[in-house]
């Protein structure tokens, strides 16, 4: 697996970006301890919460479905985070049907080689310590969601670790947050405010959660060492915090390396430990009343001193995908769109590329008819078969691709040279999943939840331009219905003003495409309406257009009055005017002829026609008045032929 020439293997990871610091230390890891050369990492992030709806978990889940697993050579589940039962089990089933080596990285499961983080020894030391080193009598738990398996192997070891030291715990000693910082806020601010005693010790599931924990006993009065509070994790932010958090290192670059070590194992045919764990350690904390067991002062300095760092980068960061935004809103159709991206993440200086150098955008065809349809007639939480390559850079150079098969996830392959890291992140709006953005080496991101940060921005943007699609397309039916006329349902005299300034501007161009323009002037309409009404009359009108525009077929109709027409001949109706028009006359004529028919059938139009070429310097105006010109001395010879 070493050899610099031959192809890189292709892992497939599954992980959920909110346990940031854990993934983080897994793929820092990953990256350190993998040969040069050897492998690529696919990382397929969700960001799913308890807090969000069924619909936005189902549609970032769908990320998980978006690799075809039988291109790859192995895949990992990450399961720490992962939270929903629901998603774990759908990813189980398609990892069982892959047929490629699966490790799973902290849950158990027949057929999948796993490493596993002892989370009962670490937890069991910081237990002990509380009781042994703290006198610590009442404990109150603060456990992630029911259902998750670490949470509960954390509750496993302080029960044990309560009952060997004869001190009562029960289940009233225990509040689930759903790792919902909200809910602890909420819950222990009330306890503080009705007076309820506090327990001597809060041991929370993570370090988040001691921290929120400890932000209320302040905000509520209380001092923040009134109660100790302590964690899980060993956080960075954990280790910074004032009181620094006393908690469980996990040691995810250990599991990193035993992950590298196996997969090397696997690949090579030699025999793998299909089995591993990985010890917890416990590190006391300012929180617990170790105050010097570490140099946290030291650190805290070296924190605040980067602190203005972090704020600019995350300002730079927040500018490049509002830049983003702003141009998926402000775009007015899918070209415009494609057109606007391409520009801010190609173009050579179109920005500081903090998206990385290798950056895809890749897009469901279907979103060009995004505007037009309910949501129910797109694809319900799943990829659709092809993407449109939208944004496509590799190594910092624009790729021009076109749409591809989905399972090749974006358009270029290098099978060949240093490992990389991509990462998929997905883009939908309500349940139709429209695509994904992938962000290449980029691990450093995790911990400020700039994945997120870019996933968020782009799916707030396409819920504004899809309502400016469909006010762009309400528009132009409102305009539609404004330009037609209610009668005949050709173009009205609106259109036709609108119409002939274009042209009119063009002609002064130069830049236009040779035309005709044919006036109309309806004869025998008084007649019609004072011996059949006017209800005959119309429909007399409607014949007329219908023939006017049977002659013209190619070509703009207006109605410009109650018995005026212009029609604007171009293209083969431009080349054929003569002909046409001497065929409408002839059609005329046998109808006239024609004294079996009703009056109403019996159809004559004046008609006039002047091309646009036949004087030099001519604008549309003096062409209309010599079409018009004519017309009316058609008109009087088809009055003095029928006397």
């Amino acid at each position: 697996m070493g050899e610099t020439n031959t192809k890189k293997k292709k892992i497939a990871v599954f992980a959920n970006g909110w346990n940031a610091e854990n993934l983080h230390r897994y793929l820092t890891g990953l990256t350190k301890c993998t040969p040069e050369c050897t492998i690529d990492y696919y990382v397929f992030v969700c960001h799913s919460t308890y807090s969000m709806s069924e619909t936005e978990i189902k549609s970032m889940a769908t990320i998980f479905d978006l690799p075809d697993l039988r291109t790859f050579d192995a895949a990992i589940m990450f399961t720490p985070g992962l939270n929903f039962t629901d998603i774990i089990n759908q990813l189980i089933v398609k990892l069982e049907k892959s047929g490629i080596p699966v490790l799973s990285i902290g849950f158990q499961h027949p057929g999948f080689y796993y490493i596993g983080i002892n989370n009962y020894t670490g937890m069991r030391q910081l237990c002990d310590h509380l009781i042994e080193e703290h006198n610590v009598r009442t404990v109150m738990f603060l456990a992630g969601p029911r259902e998750n398996e670490d949470s509960n192997n954390r509750l496993i070891a302080l029960r044990d670790s309560m009952r060997a030291h004869n001190l009562p715990f029960s289940e009233s000693d225990i509040f689930y947050t759903n790792w919902e910082v909200g809910r602890v806020m909420n819950e222990f601010g009330d306890r503080i405010r009705r007076g309820e005693k506090l327990p001597e010790a809060f041991v929370c599931a993570n370090d988040l959660i001691a921290e929120t924990l400890s932000y209320t006993l302040t905000d509520n009065g209380l001092p923040a060492e009134s109660t100790i509070v302590t964690g899980f994790d060993f956080m960075e932010e954990g280790q910074n915090f004032y009181p620094s958090i006393a908690s469980v290192d996990q040691h995810y670059d250990i599991v990193a390396e035993y992950s590298v070590n196996l997969l090397t194992r696997i690949f090579n045919g030699e025999t793998a430990n299909e089995e591993i764990l990985v010890d917890c350690e416990f590190h006391p904390g300012e929180s617990c009343g170790c105050i010097h067991c570490r140099e946290d002062d030291l650190r805290r300095r070296s924190v605040v001193r980067a602190v203005p760092r972090d704020y600019m980068m995350t300002d730079i960061v927040e500018r490049r995908f509002h830049a983003m935004e702003k141009e998926i809103i402000q775009s007015v159709d899918y070209e415009d769109l494609k057109t606007k991206l391409q520009k801010l993440f190609c173009l050579p200086g179109s920005g500081m590329a903090l998206e990385g150098q290798t950056f895809y955008i890749m897009l469901d065809p279907h979103i060009v008819d995004f505007s037009l349809s309910d949501i129910e007639n797109y694809p319900q939480y799943h990829f659709a078969e092809v993407m449109d390559t939208f944004v496509a850079k590799r190594d910092g150079q624009p790729i021009t691709a076109g749409v591809i098969q989905t399972a090749q996830l974006f358009p270029d392959t290098v099978p060949e040279g240093p490992n990389h890291m991509y990462f998929f992140v997905p883009t939908y709006y309500e349940s139709y999943v429209c695509g994904y953005i992938v962000l290449t080496d980029c691990v450093s991101w995790l911990p400020s939840k700039y994945f997120y940060m870019c996933e968020s921005r782009f799916n707030r943007a396409l819920v504004s331009y899809r309502r400016n699609m469909q006010l762009t397309a309400l528009n132009t039916k409102l305009s539609m219905l404004m330009e037609k006329d209610s009668l005949t349902f050709v173009k009205n005299r609106t259109a036709y003003d609108r119409y002939t300034k274009r042209t009119e501007t063009q002609m002064l161009s130069g830049d236009f495409e040779p035309f005709a323009v044919v006036c109309f002037d309806i004869n025998n309409l008084k007649p019609v309406n004072d011996e059949l009404g006017h209800e005959a009359g119309d429909e007399y009108i409607k014949k007329c257009c219908k023939l006017i525009c049977n002659t013209f077929k190619h070509s703009p109709v207006f109605r410009i009055g109650g018995d005026e027409f212009v029609a604007i001949a171009v293209h083969d109706d431009y080349l054929h005017r003569f002909e046409y028009l001497n065929a409408m006359r002839e059609r005329m004529e046998e109808l006239r002829n024609d004294t079996t028919t009703s009056p109403i059938d019996r159809i004559s139009v004046a008609s006039g026609m002047a091309d646009c070429f036949e004087h030099v310097g001519d604008d549309y105006s003096a062409i209309f008045r010599r079409a018009d010109t004519r017309m009316y001395d058609n008109k009087r010879l088809m009055k003095a032929d029928m006397r």
